[in-house]
Parts: C-alpha cells; sequence; structure tokens
C-alpha cells in the first residue's frame, strides 16, 4: 500500500479553502442584498404604511412612555432623499403643509382618543395637495419629539 501523494494532499486543501471562500462570498452576497430595516424607535413605533387613494396613511402601534403632547412634536418629510424643513406637528385634525421643492404635500394627525396627545391608535395621513402622492417615489415620515429622538416610516408608490 503506497501513501498518498503530496499533490493530492494540497489539491483537497485547495478545493476546502475555495469551498469555505464561496460559502462565505454567498452568504455576504445574500445578506447585502436584503432590505435594510430602519432601527425600531423605543419611544413611538408605527404601523406599515398603506396607500388609500394614492395616499399613505399609517398609525402608532405601541408606545414606550406616557402620551406625548403633540405640540412637543415637529415632523419632516423626505421623498426620493429630498427633505422638507421641521414643522410644527398641528393639532388634531389640521393639515400642516409642507413643501419640497416645488410640491405641496399635507399631512394630518388624527387623534384618536382625543387627549392632545400622539399615542397608542393615533393615526397619520400624508397626501399631496388636492391631489394623490407622486408616483414612483419613496417616502419616509419622520416624527421628532423636542429632538432628543425620532420615530419613522418608510414607503414607496411604485
Amino acid at each position: 500500500m503506497s501513501l498518498p501523494s503530496k499533490a493530492s494532499h494540497r489539491w483537497f486543501l485547495v478545493a476546502v479553502f475555495v469551498g469555505i471562500g464561496l460559502v462565505i462570498s454567498t452568504s455576504f452576497v445574500v445578506y447585502s442584498l436584503q432590505p435594510r430595516r430602519p432601527p425600531p424607535s423605543s419611544n413611538l413605533v408605527f404601523s406599515a404604511a398603506t396607500l388609500v387613494n394614492g395616499n399613505a396613511s399609517f398609525t402608532v402601534q405601541n408606545e414606550s412612555h406616557d402620551p406625548f403632547i403633540f405640540s412637543e412634536f415637529h415632523i419632516q418629510l423626505v421623498v426620493n432623499n429630498f427633505a422638507s424643513g421641521p414643522a410644527a406637528l398641528g393639532p388634531n385634525n389640521s393639515a400642516t403643509r409642507i413643501v419640497i421643492g416645488s410640491t405641496a404635500y399635507r399631512v394630518v394627525w388624527i387623534d384618536a382618543d382625543r387627549d392632545g396627545a400622539v399615542s397608542v391608535n393615533d393615526s397619520f395621513l400624508v397626501a399631496g395637495d388636492r391631489a394623490p402622492l407622486s408616483p414612483l417615489s419613496d417616502y419616509e415620515f419622520d416624527l421628532s419629539w423636542q429632538s432628543a429622538w425620532t420615530s419613522r416610516v418608510f414607503w414607496s408608490t411604485y
């Protein structure tokens, strides 16, 4: 019986390292192709946005502290990576007008329990100004409380 040659050991080692490299690179590619999720907010958590008649609607699903008074909030809208300046959140059922470039949007906060605070089951509506939201666009809605933290929701009109 003869011992295997050193050349066959080398080919075996090369095959093992190539296999490991393929597994690692495939894992990296699969991981990088997954959509990025925003970090969850520990203060307010929004539901996923739904599109109704071309406008977006979402609700507050969870809050980790006592309700937050609406007048302490600022909103910002980002459309296709173009951001509005921050605007004060208006009172219940009022429309806050936000302009990005030459396009105007309306944001309405609906205070479900009418306590004057943003809390669970309250909803938001983001709409175009007398028109549906722009098609083929990416949106981000930011709700900031006293510049201390921000909750976000993302959606697309594709």
